[in-house]
C-alpha cells in the first residue's frame, strides 16, 4: 500500500476518535469503559468509512445516467444515444426484428450496409472516469433477422 492510504486512514481515524469520544461522553459515565470503546469502534470504523468513501467516489466517477428507449429522442440527440443503450440490449426491443423494421425504429446504420451482417450505431462518447468512453450498438443479423445486440464500449 501507498503512503497515502495510511495517511487517509489516519487522518478518518482521528476525526472518528474525536466524534465518538464526544458522543459517547454523553452515554458512558465511566472513564475506562468510554476510552476502551471509543478506541474500539475507532478501529473497527476507520477501515470500514475508508472504503465506503472509496466506493463513493468511484460511483460518481463511473456514473453514466441511463433512460429508457424513446425513438424521438434517438434521432434528436445522436451525441446522447448512449444513455439508451442498456434499455435496448436488455428490453430486447430489437430481437427477430428485420433489416427494414430496424431501419423504421433506429434508423440505418452508421457502419455496414445492407451488404453485411454486423451494423454498428454510432452512441456518442461518454464520460469514463479520467477518460472517455466511445460506444456503440452492434446488431448482428442472420436470414435478415436480428440475432444478437450488444453494446461495445472503447475506453480512451
Amino acid at each position: 500500500m501507498s503512503i497515502e492510504v495510511y495517511i487517509i486512514n489516519l487522518v478518518i481515524g482521528i476525526v472518528t476518535f474525536f466524534i465518538l469520544r464526544r458522543t459517547l461522553e454523553r452515554f458512558v459515565k465511566a472513564d475506562k469503559l468510554r476510552i476502551g470503546l471509543t478506541w474500539a469502534v475507532t478501529i473497527i470504523l476507520t477501515p470500514i468509512i475508508y472504503v465506503g468513501l472509496i466506493t463513493v467516489f468511484f460511483s460518481i466517477l463511473f456514473y453514466e445516467p441511463t433512460k429508457d428507449f424513446d425513438r424521438v429522442k434517438w434521432f434528436a440527440d445522436k451525441e446522447g444515444r448512449y444513455e439508451m443503450r442498456d434499455d435496448i440490449v436488455e428490453s430486447k426491443i430489437l430481437n427477430e426484428k428485420n433489416k427494414k423494421e430496424i431501419i423504421d425504429l433506429i434508423g440505418l446504420p452508421d457502419f455496414g450496409t445492407d451488404t453485411t451482417n454486423v451494423w454498428n450505431y454510432d452512441l456518442g462518447t461518454s464520460g469514463a472516469g479520467f477518460g472517455w468512453q466511445f460506444n456503440a450498438l452492434l446488431v448482428t443479423f442472420d436470414n435478415d433477422k436480428v440475432v444478437n445486440v450488444e453494446k461495445q464500449e472503447i475506453m480512451d
